[in-house]
């Protein structure tokens, strides 16, 4: 009977290596999947990062355009050459400044 015992014994330590070793494998698999995993999604995130950046430089450039553009047709000049070829005149005598009232008393 002790050796049936040991045979028993023999085997179930050796189902326990096996399903050591096939945890391990699963193990391994696992790890090297969700590596790749994550530097695929860093990549892509990396990627679409430097394409929002880009985006975000020509938005500025236009931005920046779109200010040069206001400032041109929001200047006194044009307005004054406009009402010129219109017919119409500045009238000084209407004209109103106003100055701080503080002279350094």
């Amino acid at each position: 009977m002790a050796k049936g015992t040991k045979t028993k014994k023999v085997k179930r330590s050796f189902a326990l290596l096996n399903f050591s070793a096939l945890l391990f494998c699963v193990s391994a698999l696992l790890y090297l999947g969700g590596a790749l995993f994550l530097r695929s999604y860093n990549n892509s995130l990396s990627t679409r990062a430097q394409e929002l950046s880009q985006q975000i430089a020509t938005l500025e450039l236009q931005n920046d355009a779109v200010e040069v553009e206001i400032a041109q047709l929001t200047s006194a000049d044009r307005i004054y050459e406009i009402a010129a070829n219109n017919g119409l005149t500045r009238n000084s005598g209407n004209v109103i400044s106003i100055t701080n009232g503080d002279n350094g008393d």
